[in-house]
């Protein structure tokens, strides 16, 4: 009488039922987490791209309307060489740019901090003085990092924006040839 079986699990049946849970659950978590930070990459590339585009396209409307250029340095960083060239890190560039009624526009890429904005502004003559009005600000970039310039003989320039975000950079290179000269 003292041999009668029972229905049910077994310490060894339920120890072994527990491994083989917590196994799959832990690949199934690790599948997911490796799923999780590549979709994350692939969108702050997608973002850092998208305000790439707007960059270089405001940028390149802008040149080819432009007669000139004019940049400020920035103080906290010194040149460097890339590719035997000399490279400046830039915090505003600003065109020159001649409007059909004899006025002038100026249009400022302005770096601040992690942000780019470009303003553009009416270059107004009155009594003798010039006056800048301002007409209108819009944000570029939430990403910047640096801005680079290379000038060439004020005929033309390149201009290098390095966008970053989470250690994840993008480069967009514009190159502007002024056609109003």
């Amino acid at each position: 009488m003292l041999n009668k079986k029972e229905k049910g699990f077994t310490l060894v049946e339920t120890i072994l039922a527990m491994t083989l849970t917590i196994v799959i659950l832990g690949m199934i978590f690790q599948m997911f987490n490796t799923n999780k930070k590549i979709i994350s990459y692939v969108d702050i590339k997608s973002t850092l791209q998208a305000e790439g585009r707007a960059i270089q396209e405001n940028l390149s409307k802008i040149g080819m309307e432009a007669s000139s250029i004019d940049y400020i340095e920035d103080s906290l960083d010194s040149d460097y060489l890339v590719d035997d060239k000399q490279q400046k890190k830039v915090k505003l560039i600003k065109f020159t740019v001649l409007n059909e009624d004899s006025s002038r526009s100026e249009f400022e890429i302005k770096k601040q901090k992690n942000e780019l904005y470009i303003s553009e502004y009416r270059v107004i003559i009155i009594d003798g003085k010039e006056e800048k009005k301002k007409i209108s600000t819009k944000k570029l970039s939430s990403n910047i990092n640096k801005i680079n310039i290379e000038v060439k003989e004020n005929k033309s320039a390149q201009m290098d924006f390095t966008l970053s975000k989470k250690k994840i950079d993008y480069t967009v290179n514009v190159k502007v040839t002024f056609r109003n000269r």
